[in-house]
């Protein structure tokens, strides 16, 4: 029964979500930005330039046949031309069928493009992590789809309160609240485990927050401004330390369920388990799950830095200034971070101890035990 309950649950997703990505390849009406569809290409070779470094960069040219797919210029078709590279850093190479966002001129015409048309792909993408999820867990998939959603719309929410009030760490906070506890209730449900979870996240969030603040306090200021895509200096600082406490919460959150979880498994299966024994349990949660998260925290900040790195690396820049100026951030947020991660341990063990273990009875046992050892001497 369940097996084809699961099964036509599948099939109305793959429906739905075939339905959904068609639509958004064809939302050409929702823009106010003219689209366009390449029709056709004519591809010819440039000239060659050679780089700093002595590489040679090839530049093609191409002639795209394009028809308009929006606005008052809908139908029309136009030719545009675009210049594109070997190595496409700053340019992109379009093929026929590509959906283009173009700037008209005023006659309607001819033009630029501006940039790709990439609201499908997220789409197609989207479709392909929800359906999977729901396919592989089922049920638990779906709860997370639910929780991930909510935080995504939270998100733009949020993104429309700081543009319309400002003052981004007040955002960032409320931000983050929202998300530990509705995440955290989503993975654990509404329980005594839960509540414990969501308090050591904030706990430990403060004291990320308050090291941080600290060490700012005490230290030269940071150069902002050499940050990726700055173009203004307007809440820089905020708007770095925003980044890094959001940057681990995830870990954070991880960390403080997984402890809670256990112990609350194995206070209720072991009923007369001592606070050493429960302790030692803890430590070992720990061990087991601190090396993981650090090591998972450190790639993915540096997977997010080396496209930026090779290409600084490629241009010239030494390491010095590599260090100084780049991997210097994602050394901060990544220190933050794997702080966040071994705070989070004793911070979780210690409330899920508190909350979840019958302390008093745990510390009779331990008495007991005591006093049997000093017997047996």
């Amino acid at each position: 029964m369940e097996s084809a309950k699961k099964k036509i649950i599948m099939v109305i997703m793959l429906v739905a979500g075939v339905l959904a990505v068609s639509f958004v390849y064809n939302d050409a009406f929702l823009y106010d930005t003219t689209i366009g569809r390449v029709i056709s290409v004519e591809n010819s070779y440039s000239h060659d330039e050679e780089g700093t470094n002595g590489e040679i960069e090839h530049y093609y040219d191409q002639l795209l046949t394009i028809k308009i797919l929006n606005g008052d210029h809908k139908g029309n078709i136009i030719d545009i031309r675009n210049t594109y590279t070997s190595s496409g850093v700053n340019d992109e190479r379009y093929r026929k069928g590509t959906q283009l966002l173009i700037a008209l001129n005023k006659a309607g015409d001819g033009g630029s493009v501006l940039e790709k048309k990439r609201d499908v792909y997220v789409a197609l993408f989207f479709f392909a992590f929800a359906f999977l999820l729901v396919f592989v867990s089922g049920r638990h998939g779906s709860i997370v789809l639910i929780s991930f959603t909510i935080n995504m719309a939270l998100l733009v929410l949020s993104l429309k309160v700081y543009d319309t009030y400002g003052n981004l760490l007040r955002v960032t906070m409320v931000v983050m609240l929202a998300f530990s506890i509705l995440t955290l209730l989503f993975a654990g449900g509404l329980s005594k485990k839960t509540f414990v979870a969501i308090l050591s996240t904030l706990v430990t969030v403060f004291l990320c927050y308050g090291i941080y603040m600290l060490t700012m306090k005490t230290s030269e200021r940071i150069p902002y401004e050499m940050m990726d895509y700055m173009v203004n200096s307007k809440d820089l600082a905020d708007l770095f330390l925003a980044g890094t406490l959001m940057g681990g919460l995830g870990a954070v959150m991880d960390v403080c369920i997984s402890i809670a979880a256990s112990v609350s498994e194995v206070v209720n299966k072991t009923q007369d388990i001592t606070v050493k024994a429960l302790v030692t349990s803890i430590r070992e949660m720990g061990y087991d799950i601190m090396g993981t998260m650090i090591n998972v925290l450190f790639f993915t900040y540096l997977s997010g830095t080396i496209p930026i790195l090779v290409l600084k690396i490629k241009n010239g820049y030494t390491l010095y200034h590599l260090v100084k100026f780049q991997l210097f951030f994602e050394m901060i947020c990544f220190l933050i971070g794997a702080i966040g991660i071994v705070f989070a341990i004793p911070v979780s063990g210690f409330l899920s101890a508190l909350f979840l273990g019958n302390l008093r009875g745990h510390n009779k046992a331990i008495t007991a035990d005591n006093k049997g050892e000093g017997a047996g001497k």
